[in-house]
């Protein structure tokens, strides 16, 4: 129940792995129309999508009888009907991402359709799509598709259904922010000619990026996060090649891989098993056998967050392209959070309280990056996909609190006790344990480690808390 696996690399394109769904996405970004028209992708491929029709309403049979010219109704259930979508691939590649768009109609199965006004959609392709072109329409190609959304399963897996589901709307939405990171970098390095403002850019943020987790990394007395982040530190060290012409994706992938190494790394090393929600191959090979704890990640995580969230904010004040550096650094942000909200999956939680700490830290993390990104939407520059990452973030944080809320029931809680005066912890042990003299030591030792007695023998005055008798074995 703690883990994902499948992972694969950046570079990759194996379905079914996590950060796949936008594995390919690509294409330019730029032109004339940019500001007219909306971003869309289906199964990774981008396109413009001016408009698009969606039918929903009720299933219902209308019945005559003969002699009436009234008639009755029989309502057979919701109707989520089809998504008709018409898409323009505009760009100097608008044969190789048509021809790639073409592939992407033809494979079988669900996939996720990025709708710029509905967000994403897990979908199916129920008719045939068309892609035309025309000597009149120079670097542009049309196409069509009509999709019907996926409907959510309702069939019980029994008694630990609640437990399994809540766990993996988790990870499936950690898996959605990775995508939104990967988008929001795609997005910013995809022109075919890459100006010089932007490879500064791309050059400042990995740089900051390595100084954050530098200082993060060397902070932890952990032996394993070290181990671990050490190849995808000396790639970071050694930053990516600029190509001479950016036709593909290539480029974007490579700085991501960057940006995602480290975090990558970290979650995939989690104990008891891999839960990276993005892992290039080269930034977790070699750390199978040093597990880290997951509480350590977590937190080196969610302090990794914060710290390239300040750190991108003074980078980009300083750049001279403040909003690609901006984007770029929010990208790094966002797959560094979908590690932590990983790794915290993998947590085991010793009471209530614990529980919903570590809720309200998690949580607390995504609040921060969702104002980043309402501040960013009020900005020009660097185009990123603002709705899609809000919505991610939403969601992960609605998929946190129900998983919590789903443990919470199973959880020991923790109680207060009052000591009137000076006393042996042992004395307050006993009277907590009550009958049950086999829980006295069980009681004593959760005492002193949670309430961090020094000198457990003479307690002072006031309040302590303890797990409830009966939950501590």
């Amino acid at each position: 129940m703690s883990g994902l696996s499948g992972l694969t690399s950046l570079s990759g394109l194996g379905a079914g792995s996590l950060g796949s769904q936008t594995n390919v996405l690509g294409g330019l970004l730029g032109g004339a129309v940019n500001g007219a028209l909306s971003v869309a992708a289906w199964r990774g491929v981008t396109f413009w999508m001016p408009n698009s029709q969606d039918e929903a309403g009720r299933r219902m049979l209308q019945i005559w009888f003969p002699g009436r010219d009234d008639f009755r109704t029989q309502d057979f259930g919701a109707q989520d009907g089809p998504i008709r979508v018409s898409g323009l691939i505009i760009g100097d590649d608008y044969v190789i991402r048509a021809k790639r768009m073409r592939t992407a109609l033809m494979l079988a199965g669900s996939g996720t359709l990025v709708h710029p006004w509905w967000g994403a959609i897990q979908c199916r392709l129920v008719q045939p799509g068309t892609v035309s072109f025309s000597d009149g329409e120079i670097r542009m190609a049309r196409f069509q598709a009509t999709f019907v959304r996926v409907p959510v399963q309702a069939t019980s897996k029994g008694l630990f259904a609640a437990i399994e589901d809540t766990l993996t709307s988790v990870l499936t939405q950690a898996d959605a922010l990775v995508d939104q990171g990967v988008l929001a970098l795609r997005s910013i390095l995809s022109p075919l000619t890459l100006p010089l403002a932007l490879v500064s850019a791309v050059s400042s943020s990995v740089s900051v990026a390595r100084g954050v987790w530098d200082a993060v990394t060397g902070s932890t007395a952990a032996l394993p996060v070290r181990t671990a982040a050490a190849a995808p530190l000396a790639a970071l060290a050694g930053g990516v090649s600029v190509p001479v012409a950016n036709s593909d994706t290539t480029y974007a992938d490579s700085v991501t891989t960057l940006l995602a190494g480290v975090p990558a790394a970290v979650a995939q090393a989690v104990s008891p098993t891999a839960s990276a929600a993005i892992a290039p191959a080269d930034a977790v090979s070699g750390v199978d056998d040093d597990d880290i704890d997951p509480a350590v990640a977590t937190t080196l995580l969610i302090t990794a967050t914060q710290s390239l969230r300040a750190a991108g904010q003074t980078a980009a004040e300083q750049a001279a392209d403040p909003a690609s550096v901006r984007g770029l650094m929010l990208g790094a942000t966002l797959v560094t959070a979908a590690q932590a909200v990983a790794a915290a999956s993998s947590l085991t939680y010793a009471s209530q309280d614990d529980a919903l700490t570590w809720r309200d830290r998690l949580l607390a993390m995504l609040d921060d990056l969702i104002s980043d990104i309402e501040t960013l939407a009020g900005t020009s520059g660097a185009a990123v996909p603002i709705s899609g990452m809000l919505g991610a973030l939403r969601d992960s944080k609605a998929a946190i609190t129900a998983d919590i809320s789903e443990r919470l029931g199973r959880l020991p809680a923790v109680i207060s006790v009052t000591v009137p005066r000076q006393m042996s912890a042992w004395l307050v042990a006993y009277a907590v344990a009550g009958d049950n003299t086999a829980e006295v030591e069980d009681v004593w030792t959760d005492l002193v480690a949670r309430n961090g007695l020094r000198q457990p023998a003479v307690t002072s005055p006031g309040t302590l808390r303890v797990l409830q008798p009966g939950d501590l074995t």
